[in-house]
């Protein structure tokens, strides 16, 4: 949820334009679900429609929440596969746009 930095404010630049996580939230919940049913990934597929479906703004807190909740009955394979994903997914994120001071996520 931190702010992202896009431009060094420099006079050719965008200056000081800053973005959080979340304004690319319902891109990254397309791609997640997208990939999910591309390879077949029904569970981790069902969870991104339940708690995040198509279409919709936000969604991330919620699939969070779902996939901490150790009784919410989220299917562990599912469960697995999402979050290895969004490991990837976010660790990508915070190399590009995060600066030296993010690196990779714990």
């Amino acid at each position: 949820m931190q702010h992202v930095s896009m431009g060094g404010a420099c006079a050719c630049g965008m200056g000081g334009v800053t973005l959080r996580l979340q304004d690319f939230e319902r891109d990254i919940l397309d791609y997640l679900r997208d990939d999910a049913g591309r390879l077949g990934e029904a569970e981790a597929h069902a969870l991104l429609q339940c708690h995040a479906p198509a279409g919709q703004e936000g969604g991330m807190a919620a699939v969070l929440s779902a996939l901490a909740d150790p009784d919410g009955g989220v299917p562990q394979a599912g469960a697995a596969w999402l979050l290895g994903r969004l490991d990837r997914t976010l660790s990508s994120f915070a190399r590009l746009h995060g600066g030296a001071r993010f690196g990779a996520l714990p």
